[in-house]
């Protein structure tokens, strides 16, 4: 066998072990770190393509034939979720900033990569994926009125622009995943370790540009850094208990673990892109932050997960 497919088939299985040490790649490699920002959107393509490919089609279409469900669960994420987590983290008597940050983040939609990971950890690839495209879609009608309502941001987010964006990446990310499954064809099943090892070096390269910037703010402010740092995993464990608890009575065990899962994992870079030039630069640091509980808390939560949903 060739070589670099036994490379790629072990750290398929291996995901969530490779995973925490994206994040070291990219605090190492800091110079690379600002050039390579430019590969974010090919490399979000990339990501969806392969979890097109090796996700269940038929569980897919049956989603997609009721979308009421996936729909309303995606409101929830966008609208409800901000809600219950905002007065915690005005209790809790934290940096102003940083419960800030916070709120935003909890407000903001679902990230593409849950799609992929959610497959690593046995859950409803799937319903990560609807969840994901749901909440992109929708977060232009919820994100402006509840950080005006809470927060009183005044975000501007053009609808057309970022609804095209987003079709664009789904577009080219389903061709390519028809693509590999004709390829492919019958040797789709024994080709899924393959599949997820090219995941995981996908987004091993994806760490690079996030961490631009954050090894100078780690010397200059360490001290907030990991201030910022802990409260992101507090925000995403939180985000992820709120769903998963308010969905369990009523969903499968393994569709209300993907709905929390979904719901702490976040877009948090689209803050950037439509915060006013007047935000606290410490909501940028949070969104530098954040990467570390996106690579991390797989691998925590994946014991738990196993022991919830034996094979």
């Amino acid at each position: 066998m060739n070589p670099l497919l036994v490379v790629m088939q072990r750290m398929g299985g291996r995901a969530t072990t490779f995973l925490p040490f994206s994040l070291l790649l990219g605090l190492l490699f800091q110079d690379l770190a600002a050039a390579a920002r430019p590969l974010l959107l090919p490399l979000v393509v990339i990501l969806l393509m392969l979890a097109l490919a090796r996700m269940d089609w038929d569980r897919l279409s049956a989603l997609l034939r009721r979308p009421g469900p996936a729909l309303l669960l995606a409101v929830l994420n966008l609208v409800a979720v901000p809600l219950v987590v905002w007065p915690v983290w005005q209790g809790l008597g934290l940096w102003p900033s940083l419960v800030t940050a916070l709120c935003l983040s909890a407000m903001a939609p679902g990230i593409i990569s849950a799609a992929t990971t959610a497959t690593f950890l046995r859950l409803d690839s799937s319903l990560a994926l609807l969840l994901s495209l749901f909440t992109n879609f929708l977060v232009p009608f919820t994100l402006p009125p509840l950080a005006l309502w809470l927060l009183g941001f005044d975000l501007k987010i053009g609808l057309l622009d970022l609804s095209l964006r987003l079709a664009m990446i789904v577009a080219i990310a389903l061709v390519g995943a028809l693509v590999i499954r004709r390829w492919l064809g019958p040797r789709l099943v024994a080709a899924g370790p393959t599949l997820d090892g090219i995941s995981v070096v996908v987004l091993m390269v994806f760490a690079i540009p996030l961490m631009d910037g954050v090894v100078a703010r780690a010397l200059t402010e360490p001290v907030k850094l990991a201030g910022f740092v802990a409260g992101s995993f507090g925000g995403m464990l939180l985000c992820n208990l709120v769903m998963a608890v308010a969905t369990w009575p009523f969903l499968d065990r393994r569709s209300a673990l993907t709905v929390g899962y979904c719901s702490g994992g976040r877009h948090n870079a689209l803050l950037m892109a439509v915060l006013p030039a007047t935000a606290d630069p410490d909501i940028f640091l949070f969104i530098a932050a954040v990467q570390f509980p996106i690579y991390i808390i797989p691998t925590l939560l994946q014991p738990l997960y196993r022991r919830l949903l034996p094979r």
